[in-house]
């Protein structure tokens, strides 16, 4: 009688259910290298196209600088003098004729203090090309000044008042009594104000 016996000692394991295995792993592997691959690329083009873009903007930043830097050393040439100067003068000219009476009139209405009124107004620009107001204010005792200056504060048309002057006048009959000097800059720009209550008028 004839016996077979197997010595192997692993399990018997099909080549062809190895093979299917491992292709299947090896295939994955390649998928997830291929798109990591797609993934990096683009994102090193988009790299590579945002560089690009910043440098062309640089240069052209770097020319324009280049013009301006031109155009103010011929500008600051002493026979363009005058003509620096008149175009400097008309600049500063449109800006003041930019400011609206009505509005500012209204802005001060809104934050007058009772029982004064305003005699005079005279705006300038300063070296910052802010708008400055130079305000002649009567009324009847310091705390209107005080007051004023207050409700300025909080406002958002104007900034950093200050009282410059302040005299009283005797002589004055059925007229303010004192006269302040208020200086303070002016926004012209249309922002959203407070409303504080109207005490008096102008």
């Amino acid at each position: 009688m004839r016996l077979e016996i197997n010595l192997a000692t692993n399990r018997y394991e099909s080549l062809r259910e190895f093979l299917i295995r491992w292709g299947t792993a090896l295939a994955l592997v390649a998928v997830i290298t291929i798109t990591l691959g797609v993934l990096c690329w683009s994102g090193y083009s988009k790299n590579v196209a945002v560089r690009t873009r910043i440098t062309g903007l640089q240069q052209k930043i770097a020319a324009l600088d280049k013009e301006r830097a031109d155009a103010e050393a011929i500008l600051n040439r002493p026979e363009n003098h005058d003509v620096r100067e008149e175009g400097r003068f008309w600049n500063e000219e449109i800006q003041q004729r930019a400011l609206s009476w009505t509005n500012l009139l209204a802005d001060l209405e809104k934050i007058m203090p009772a029982r004064t009124s305003v005699l005079s107004v005279e705006p300038t620009l300063s070296r910052e090309k802010g708008l400055q107001l130079k305000l002649i204010i009567g009324g009847e005792k310091h705390e209107n000044a005080v007051d004023l200056l207050s409700q300025m504060e909080r406002s958002e048309r104007f900034r950093s008042p200050q009282l410059k002057s302040e005299i009283v006048d005797t002589s004055a009959k059925g007229g303010p009594n004192v006269k302040f000097t208020i200086e303070a800059y002016y926004s012209p720009s249309p922002h959203l104000l407070p409303e504080p209550k109207s005490k008096g008028g102008l």
